[in-house]
C-alpha cells in the first residue's frame, strides 16, 4: 500500500512538472545589436533521439518572452533543409554564422549542445542526467553575445548506499574531456558545473528500483521525460541570458551589410505619448498670427 501511494505521488508530481514555466517579466535592452534570432537544431552527443527536441523546445518556449523577433522552429528547420540541406545540429559546423544569418535572415543564431540526456535505473543506483550548453551568436560580426552551459543530477539509492556520496563521485567525474573534440563547445563556459535537483534514498533496494523504473515509465507515457531536471536546467541558464532590443532592425539583414554595430547604432525608443487631460481654454489668437 505504502508503495502505490508513492507511485500515486510520483504521478501527480509529473503531471504538475509538465506545466509551462511563466513568463519572465524583464525590460527591454536597448544596446543589444541582435533584433531577430534562430534557435538552431541542437548538437545531440547523446544516445537519446527526443532530447534534443524537447531541450531545444523548452528553451524556445523561454526566450519568447524577451524581446526578440524569434523564428519559428518549424520554419527554421525547413529553411536548414531546403536552402541548405541541414538536418541535424552537427552538420552546422559545415558553415558559418554569416551565412546562416543571411539564410535565415535573422540577426542572432543560437547554438545548442546537448550532452547528457540520461536515466540509469539499476535499483540500487538510479540516476538522471541533463547537461546542455548555448550561446547567442551575433550572425553579422561572429561575436558571442552570449554563452553559457551546466548540467543537473537527480539521484536515488537503495540500501545502505549513500546517495549523496555516489551524486559527489558521479560529479566530480564528469567532466568536458570526452566532448573536447565538438566544434564550438571551447566558448561556453560552465559545461564541468552540476547542480543537484534531488537526492534520495529508501530503506529497501526493491522500493527504489520500483520506484525509478515507475517514474521512467510514467513520464515517458506522459511526454514529461526528464522535465523536471530539464526545466531546473534551463531555468538556471535563462536567467543570465540578455534580453533583446524589443523592435525591430530595419532592413539590416536584407541590405547585406557587414559591419560592427554598437550601442550608437540602436535607435533610441519613442517617446510616451502625452498624458491626456483637461484642454486649456481658448484665449484667442496669439500675437503675430494675423
Amino acid at each position: 500500500m505504502k508503495m502505490k501511494s508513492l507511485l500515486f505521488l510520483l504521478f501527480i508530481s509529473l503531471i504538475l512538472v509538465s506545466c509551462v514555466p511563466p513568463a519572465r517579466h524583464i525590460p527591454p535592452n536597448y544596446s543589444n545589436p541582435v533584433y531577430s534570432v534562430a534557435l538552431l537544431p541542437l548538437y545531440n552527443a547523446t544516445n537519446d533521439v527526443d532530447g534534443p527536441r524537447m531541450v531545444r523546445e523548452e528553451f524556445s518556449k523561454r526566450i519568447k518572452s524577451m524581446h526578440y523577433d524569434s523564428k519559428p522552429l518549424k520554419e527554421v528547420d525547413q529553411i536548414l533543409l531546403d536552402k541548405m540541406g541541414i538536418t541535424l545540429g552537427a552538420q552546422l559546423e559545415l558553415t558559418d554564422h554569416k551565412k546562416l544569418g543571411e539564410t535565415l535572415g535573422v540577426d542572432g543564431v543560437i547554438y545548442g549542445y546537448l550532452l547528457n540526456f540520461d536515466d540509469v535505473t539499476t535499483g540500487l543506483y538510479n540516476m538522471k542526467k541533463v547537461r546542455a550548453g548555448f550561446k547567442l551568436v551575433d550572425t553579422r560580426t561572429g561575436r558571442v553575445i552570449w554563452s553559457h552551459g551546466l548540467g543537473v543530477k537527480s539521484g536515488l539509492a537503495g540500501g545502505d548506499l549513500g546517495v549523496g556520496v555516489t551524486l559527489l563521485k558521479e560529479i566530480k567525474g564528469d567532466g568536458i574531456e570526452d566532448f573536447k573534440s565538438i566544434k564550438g563547445i571551447e566558448q561556453i563556459p560552465g559545461l564541468s558545473e552540476w547542480h543537484v535537483l534531488r537526492a534520495e534514498k529508501t530503506e529497501k533496494v526493491g522500493d527504489a528500483a520500483m520506484l525509478a523504473l515507475g517514474e521512467k515509465l510514467l513520464s515517458k507515457a506522459v511526454g514529461v521525460h526528464l522535465k523536471a531536471e530539464t526545466d531546473e536546467m534551463l531555468g538556471r541558464l535563462i536567467a543570465g541570458f540578455p534580453a533583446g532590443p524589443g523592435h525591430s532592425n530595419p532592413g539590416a539583414v536584407e541590405k547585406g551589410v557587414d559591419v560592427e554595430r554598437g550601442p550608437d547604432d540602436i535607435q533610441a525608443p519613442p517617446p510616451p505619448p502625452p498624458s491626456a487631460g483637461p484642454r486649456p481654454p481658448f484665449l484667442g489668437p496669439g500675437p503675430g498670427r494675423y
